[in-house]
């Protein structure tokens, strides 16, 4: 079999997010206070385990698709906490009584998700030639594991770019919003790839694409710590 690019792709995500993870909880322990920081290092924990899932099959069982399918589920079940744990973190600044319900709420949707995706089984194949993988997600399960994702990743995008907008005269928080944005923007672009990916070049360049969304991310939630990020300010009454 040829080199296999994507698995090799995902090995070096799920060192980053082992090496990301590491980080952020030797962070939070400096900050104990920073759920941000908390959650922001269980995301990649999270992350870490998705990209395992995905890779072991691919290194033991690369032509046994039956392995691949239920592999892909789990590894998606895994992004979809993933992605939980940064929608508390969204939420925490928009809309902190929120947490709770969303938290149980899209835990649901997600193991309802993972049933759907045993059921019916993405087929991935593992191109022997290029060494691309293509997963070859059914369109239902595609679709409704993309809407969780980007229902938690697109108001993150508004959220951190709009902070980084309205911040004026903290030039720390400002470009710590902005760099979350653009990392997420292209965890989006990403995340989109991975389900609807129609042919090779798509799935190698999103696989590409979430290597420096992830790091971005990172550099973001790290910039010149420990200032954290200002609450949200309460909105004034109208007259």
């Amino acid at each position: 079999m040829a080199f296999q690019v994507s698995t090799t792709i995902d090995l070096a995500n799920s060192a980053l997010c082992v090496y990301l993870a590491a980080r952020l909880y030797r962070a939070y322990l400096q900050d104990p206070k920073s759920l941000t920081l908390r959650n922001f290092s269980y995301t990649y924990v999270s992350l870490t385990m998705a990209y395992v899932l995905l890779i072991i099959p691919r290194l033991f069982a690369s032509q046994q698709q039956l392995i691949l399918g239920i592999a892909f589920a789990f590894g998606s079940f895994a992004f979809l906490i993933a992605s939980s744990f940064f929608g508390q973190i969204v939420l925490a600044f928009s809309r902190p009584t929120w947490v709770k319900p969303f938290r149980l709420i899209y835990s649901t949707l997600a193991f309802l998700c993972l049933i759907w995706s045993l059921i019916d089984r993405a087929q991935p194949v593992v191109d022997v030639t290029t060494g691309i993988t293509q997963w070859n997600v059914p369109v239902g399960v595609g679709a409704f594991s993309g809407f969780l994702l980007l229902i938690v990743l697109i108001p993150g995008v508004v959220l951190f770019f709009n902070r980084g907008i309205h911040t004026i005269g903290n030039h720390i928080v400002r470009v710590r919003s902005f760099t979350i944005g653009i990392g997420e923007m292209l965890l989006i672009f990403s995340a989109i790839t991975f389900y609807l990916a129609s042919s090779e070049i798509l799935a190698i360049i999103g696989d590409l694409i979430s290597i420096g969304a992830l790091l971005t991310i990172f550099l973001g939630v790290i910039y010149h710590r420990p200032s954290p990020l200002p609450a949200p300010q309460p909105s004034s009454p109208r007259s």
